[in-house]
């Protein structure tokens, strides 16, 4: 073999080595920013506390969330009363809190308000959501706990 050749051989070597490295590169830069709400998340509990006291603990609810490329689709069982309760809209995730704008929604769901920004904490394939409201001298808090489904 000539000189040439073994150089050329390990120059195309190199060159395929350090394709293959930025490939991955990329591919794990992909990842990092990916979105970890992607998916469907399934309902896995929800419990109402008023002042700290726990007055509703439901953990047969049905209700999914799916995110999908900044949209937000939900639906739940209906109620006792057979009330619908569904929407769907826009969301952005930032600093441990979901931001959920929703334009549409069931007639159940109308309201002047229609953003909702919900702190969570998140871990690989469950987070917990609290939303805060007050009624007169209450405070109330629906705890749901969703795991990530697919």
């Amino acid at each position: 073999m000539s000189t040439l050749f073994k150089i050329s051989k390990i120059l195309f070597v190199s060159l395929i080595i350090v394709l293959l490295a930025s490939c991955n590169t990329q591919v794990n830069s992909k990842n990092q920013n990916q979105d970890p709400l992607k998916g469907v998340w399934k309902l896995d509990a929800f419990y109402t506390l008023a002042n700290s006291d726990t007055i509703v603990k439901n953990y047969n609810k049905v209700q999914h969330k799916m995110y999908l490329n900044g949209h937000v689709l939900w639906n739940t069982d209906t109620d006792e009363n057979d009330i619908d309760w569904s929407g769907y809209g826009t969301y952005s995730f930032k600093n441990d809190t979901i931001t959920e704008t929703l334009t549409s929604t069931s007639k159940s769901m109308k309201s002047d308000i229609n953003t909702y920004v919900i702190p969570i904490d998140l871990n690989v394939n469950s987070y917990k959501q609290v939303n805060k409201y007050y009624r007169n001298d209450t405070v109330f808090k629906n705890i749901e706990i969703f795991t990530k489904i697919d």
